[in-house]
């Protein structure tokens, strides 16, 4: 009886990811937006903590893309570091001759008080919000100026992480696995109307509709989609803008970025619920998933998984271990499995829901902080 009731939770458990499977192969696909004609000045807005080994070969990223350096400045926004950040990073806009300003926190803010504070100082109608340890290809930029530009109706929009290209740890492998699936799921919602499972490592939002980040609870990502779709707009995936982080090579290290991460995408859900009221797609269908996905999903797999193994126990306790040990291995063995991916990230969301009402929006980085592009 338990075997076939943890059977039932876990179908009951995956019935959003099977919707999503099917959205992803057979739903609407989004269209490729028509190339830049002019480049829209743009305010590219970035807040670092310690980030000292990274920050010069960060800003030679953003000085290789193809966006026109006559069309951007760029906000940078030193969180208190204790290393020489501040420093390096301006040496490196004056060697680049990039337009700039810096503003220095008097005390730990965080990422999405410290956006706030920069977009107040922006001065070009569209901002770009990106991290200080990623890496995006050249054209991401203008890709991803090019999807917001491409419908007035669109208001913010976001690009496609993925980890460093040739790393292999296990962490890595698993995070592919996972944003690659990630991705498809956003596309597919984003072709539709709206997705508000941003990626912050690369973000661009019209500054007259998105004026302002939900500072208070939740993810600046997930926030700054969620404000663009609360005023009727639409926030959308852009998954040829191309963008790489640093992924935690050891497991506990991508633990706890991955529960952080977890965290404020919860509370951002959770923060704006009102929405389901909304008459549109995004409202009545896909932010309802991302709800079961989010809230229930974890607690239903778990809670199978354990009644799954406990009647396997009762009924062969050798089948049982060895299914246990099949587990394990196939986790190790094969952590660019989707599969395996998924389950991993139950665990996550699930540590992530027992953490709501801790403030998380100041945190130690997690990246491996190597000079890498």
């Amino acid at each position: 009886m338990l075997l076939w009731i943890g059977l039932g939770l876990i179908a009951a458990a995956i019935v959003p990811y099977v919707i999503f499977f099917a959205g992803i192969h057979i739903g609407k696909k989004p269209d490729e937006p028509p190339a830049l004609t002019e480049y829209p000045p743009i305010s590219i807005v970035i807040s670092a903590y310690n980030e000292e080994a990274v920050i010069q070969e960060r800003v030679k990223n953003i000085l290789a893309s193809s966006y026109p350096r006559d069309r951007y400045e760029i906000v940078f926004v030193d969180d208190c570091s204790s290393d020489n950040t501040k420093a390096l990073a301006e040496e490196a806009f004056e060697k680049a001759g990039i337009t700039h300003r810096i503003l220095a926190n008097t005390e730990r803010l965080g990422t999405n008080r410290s956006y706030n504070r920069a977009i107040e100082a922006a001065e070009s109608p569209i901002v770009v919000t990106t991290d200080a340890d990623v890496f995006f290809e050249r054209d991401a930029l203008e890709r991803l100026i090019a999807r917001l530009q491409s419908d007035e109706r669109i208001a913010a929009v976001c690009g496609d992480l993925y980890p460093l290209p040739d790393e292999g740890s296990h962490p890595a492998q698993m995070e592919d696995a996972y944003r690659n699936y990630y991705g498809r799921m956003c596309s597919w919602e984003s072709a539709v109307d709206s997705t508000y499972a941003f990626n912050g490592a690369l973000v661009a939002f019209k500054r007259d509709l998105v004026t302002r980040i939900d500072d208070k609870r939740g993810a600046d990502d997930a926030n700054t989609a969620f404000e663009a779709i609360r005023r009727g707009f639409r926030a959308v995936y852009e998954p040829r803008a191309l963008v790489y982080e640093d992924v935690p090579r050891d497991f506990q290290r991508q633990y706890r970025q991955k529960i952080r991460r977890a965290t404020q995408l919860i509370e951002a859900t959770i923060a704006n619920l009102d929405l389901l009221r909304f008459p549109r797609p995004f409202s009545r269908f896909f932010y309802p998933l991302r709800i079961y996905m989010y809230l229930v999903t974890p607690a239903l797999f778990l809670a199978g998984s354990i009644l799954f193994v406990a009647g396997l126990a009762l009924a062969s306790p050798l089948l049982a271990l060895g299914m246990v040990g099949l587990a394990a291995l196939i986790g190790y063995l094969w952590s660019s499995n989707t599969i395996v991916s998924f389950a991993t990230n139950q665990i996550y969301l699930a540590r992530g829901l027992l953490n709501l009402g801790k403030d998380v929006r100041v945190w130690e980085s997690t990246s491996n902080k190597i000079r890498k592009v």
